[in-house]
Parts: structure tokens; sequence; C-alpha cells
């Protein structure tokens, strides 16, 4: 493997269980594309989670485990790894999903295929707490169609994304205050930049979803990241769905899991 690695996967831990870390990080270890660097910024309470997360770590060179001395949240953990990656190609993970042995070996020959796309992702397998599947997730592959509907929903799923390290550097990474949405805070200012998205039609990672309540908060930071990035282009749409998520947001939480749930099943059939 080269000194400067193709890759460096973000991944963000707080207090997992040895079990669900152990399935995670060894689905890193055991990609197909072996030239990565793995950054694992644990920022756990819990003594045990911590040391079963820096002992998975020392098992394979190519990871690095950071345990900050300060809360960062999960921002401030991103922009840390972000900091210190090495690669010019950055892969999103989450310390509790799985990721599908060819899914950085998928995504890099995209990205190499397709220079002027900036921001890859990919579809979703749903799995409960136990690993078992309940769903699949896929998106929009065009960049045109990934901005027409982000003005309205989620057309990325953050933790499969890759993107250029340039783009984070030029234009701006996480913004910390955001505690809830500060994927779609990043893909609506890179968007306003002129960034190209892509989604790759393979389902590449198993992502560890408990319930389908989002925290009521989510939907206030989900409308301030759309207001503070407002501009010009899908003017219309824009404002639709500025309108929608608001009224959105202040409907009943038992209302807004009825329709998840309503979209799981459909989607399950």
């Amino acid at each position: 493997m080269a000194n400067t690695p193709k890759v460096t996967l973000l991944v963000p831990a707080f207090n997992e269980p040895e079990h669900i870390l152990e399935q995670s990080l060894s689905s890193v270890m055991e990609q197909t594309f072996t030239d990565f660097e793995c950054i694992v910024v644990d920022e756990s309470t819990c003594p045990e989670a911590a040391q079963a997360c820096q002992r998975i770590c020392a098992r394979d060179p190519r990871f690095h485990y950071i345990h900050p001395t300060e809360r960062l949240g999960l921002p401030g953990s991103l922009n840390l790894a972000i900091s210190l990656a090495r690669a010019p190609l950055l892969a999103r993970f989450d310390s509790d999903d799985v990721c599908l042995p060819e899914r950085l070996a998928i995504q890099v020959a995209f990205m190499d295929a397709s220079p002027d796309v900036g921001v890859v992702g990919a579809g979703l397998q749903l799995i409960d707490e136990a690993g078992r599947p309940t769903a699949e997730r896929h998106y929009p592959e065009r960049s045109e169609e990934i901005a027409r509907k982000l003005q309205f929903t989620t057309t990325l799923a953050h933790p499969t994304v890759m993107y250029r390290a340039d783009i984070a550097k030029r234009f701006g990474s996480y913004d910390p205050t955001f505690r809830f949405a500060e994927d779609l805070d990043l893909w609506l200012r890179w968007l306003n930049r002129g960034v190209k998205f892509a989604n790759v039609p393979d389902v590449l990672v198993k992502y560890r979803q408990a319930q389908t309540r989002r925290h009521p908060n989510h939907w206030r930071f989900n409308l301030r990241a759309r207001v503070r990035n407002f501009g010009p282009s899908h003017l219309l749409r824009r404002i639709a769905g500025i309108a929608c998520i608001g009224t959105w947001s202040i409907l009943p939480a038992p209302v807004q899991e009825s329709v998840f749930r309503f979209i799981l099943l459909r989607v399950r059939r």
C-alpha cells in the first residue's frame, strides 16, 4: 500500500456495544479494496466501550483510534477526522453499520471514472438491532435529479457517501452548530457552489435503524439548513420544500411515525 492512501474512512463512535463495533469495524477491515486508512473518533463515555473500540482498531495498522479530550459531537468528530485525513477521497461510515465487501471498490471505481462528480452515495439495506433486514432504500442516480429532490427530502444516505477531500477544503466541511441534519446543510451548501452529486444503484451499506421516529429537533435543524442555504436555483422547489418541512415539523410525533411506517411497508413490498 502507498504511503498516501487512496481513501480515508471517517468513523465517529459513541458508546457502541462491543459486538456491534466488532461487526462494523470488521466489515471495513474486510473490504476488497485495501488502499485505505480508517480514522475512528471515539467519544465514548463508557470505559468498556472505549476500550473495546481501541482494542479492535489496534488489530489493523490502517486504523487510527482517537479519543478526544472534550465532547465534540458528530459534526465536530467528522471535522477532526477530515483534518487528519491524508487521502484524496473521504468515505463516511457509522460505527454501528456494516459495509458490504465491495463498498469501497465500487465507489472508488465510480469516482475515478467520473472526475466531474464530487460526492457519490449508494443504496441502503435497513437492519434492526439484531441485524435482521427490514427494508431497502435506493436513491436517484443523476446529479440533476438528486438536486431537485433534495429540496424536499434526503437524496443521499450520509453513511454511504464518498467525496473528494479538496471539496471540503475549498467549500468547508460540517457546521458544528448542527446537532442534526448536518449532512443536509453540507449538501445544500456544496450544491450552491456547483458540486455535482451521484448515487450508484448498488446497496453498499447495512444501516442499523432501531426506530423510525426522528428526534423532535431534527426537523428544526432540517428547516434551518434549507433557509440558510436558500438560493436562486430550483427556486420554486426550494420555497415549496421549506413550506412542506415547516408544516411537517409541527405535526405530532405519532403522526410522523405512522407516515414513516407506511413508507417502509411500501418499500418492503
